[in-house]
């Protein structure tokens, strides 16, 4: 038998809680590796794949409404949490509240900044420390 209609088979074989969670942290890993993040990729492989074993094994015993309630419940949650912050409009007031505290922030003067460390960090706006000569 053929490998790939091995694979086939499996990914046929499976119920569609099961499918949609095996697409969904195929995404996420595909992202990982495209930024670098290769063992976070390796952990959410393990952690995938046996959640996916999880998933069709409660579809064959007829809990398939629990792997569907598996499924669905991040995906429900996150939607009814931006719901709701867009309601309450959280961003906002959360952004004044912070612009608040930054802007009664008191500004302090260091009097040990002397003109040649000053000239330095206008060069070099991103560094703290004059530039080796």
């Amino acid at each position: 038998m053929n490998v790939n209609t091995v694979k086939m088979r499996f990914i046929d074989a499976l119920c569609p809680p099961a499918l949609l969670y095996l697409l969904f942290v195929t995404i996420q890993i595909a992202l990982d590796v495209s930024m670098g993040a290769l063992l976070t990729a390796g952990v959410k492989t393990v952690f995938g794949i046996g959640t996916v074993f999880v998933l069709d094994a409660l579809c064959g015993i007829d809990l398939g409404i629990v792997s569907w309630a598996i499924v669905a419940t991040p995906f429900i949650v996150t939607s009814l949490a931006t719901a709701i912050a867009m309601g309450l409009d959280a961003d906002r007031v959360v952004t004044a509240k912070v612009k608040e505290a930054f802007e009664s922030y008191p500004e302090e003067e260091s009097s040990d900044v002397t003109e040649e460390s000053q000239s330095a960090s206008d060069d070099y706006p991103f560094s703290t420390s004059s530039p080796i000569e």
